[in-house]
């Protein structure tokens, strides 16, 4: 009787730990099977060594969830469909693939680049670090279209600026919105991030793109009516006030004549 009350006296944990001890091969195959579920579903979240060369190889929740991607832009590829795309030697978190030159297609999101914004991309983008963040998935299945940008910095090298590669191109006029600024619905955009941030990335680029009409440069030169003679006076003084007193490190890159 004595034997039977102290068995039932031990709680389940002490039972649970006494079984452990005794049973100790189905420990290990319960443990390892354990673990390498957990490692399938971590790689699977994470992907932490996956190289993307197509954009099909971007997970479905890296776009949904907005996971910044980084690489180098080897080079700019023309195309008369979709315009210039970034080739970019993608980089994943563990680089350990470190000899492969595959390189995935990245389109930026929202814009028709012309001429001369292709040559700003050669000049400007190639062989340099990005971040790009994917906006859709298979839509063309040729390319990944992307929020793209990049930190330049200083000479001196203390210091450094965010440059998003849309709004420079839309504002120096040299490219120009491809799709509609989405319509805000609150109480959807409160509910979705995903949606709030798209939305938020086409107002920046469109604001962009207004200065750029307002100023009358690149392509909205010739294309738009003149200025009236106050409007641009007033906007001639006050760009050349910015250009004078903006340091040369904070005033974007311009189309290399």
């Amino acid at each position: 009787m004595a034997v039977e009350s102290s068995v039932s006296d031990k709680s389940y944990f002490q039972r649970f730990c006494d079984y452990m001890k005794r049973d100790t091969k189905g420990v290990e195959i319960a443990t390892y099977t354990l673990s390498g579920v957990l490692l399938v579903v971590a790689y699977n979240k994470v992907r932490p060594i996956t190289r993307f060369s197509k954009p099909s190889d971007i997970p479905k929740h890296f776009i949904r969830e907005q996971i910044p991607q980084y690489g180098r832009v080897q080079k700019i590829e023309p195309s008369l469909q979709s315009g210039p795309l970034l080739m970019v030697k993608h980089r994943p978190p563990l680089n350990l693939i470190f000899w492969s030159d595959k390189t995935i297609p990245v389109k930026v999101a929202g814009i028709d680049v012309n001429a001369n914004g292709y040559s700003w991309l050669q000049s400007v983008v190639v062989n340099r670090q990005i971040t790009f963040i994917p906006v859709k998935g298979e839509t063309s299945g040729n390319y990944a279209e992307c929020c793209v940008h990049f930190y330049d910095r200083s000479k001196q090298g203390k210091t450094s600026r965010r440059v998003d590669v849309g709004q420079a191109l839309l504002s120096l006029g040299f490219a120009k919105m491809s799709v509609p600024v989405p319509k805000r619905h609150p109480v959807a955009a409160s509910k979705d991030p995903f949606e709030s941030h798209i939305q938020s990335y086409f107002k920046s680029l469109a604001r962009s793109e207004n200065v750029a009409k307002d100023r009358r440069v690149g392509l909205w030169q010739q294309s738009l009516p003149p200025r009236m003679w106050p409007v641009k006076v007033w906007h001639n003084v006050l760009d050349g006030l910015v250009m004078r007193f903006r340091p040369q490190s904070h005033r974007l890159p311009e189309l290399v004549r």
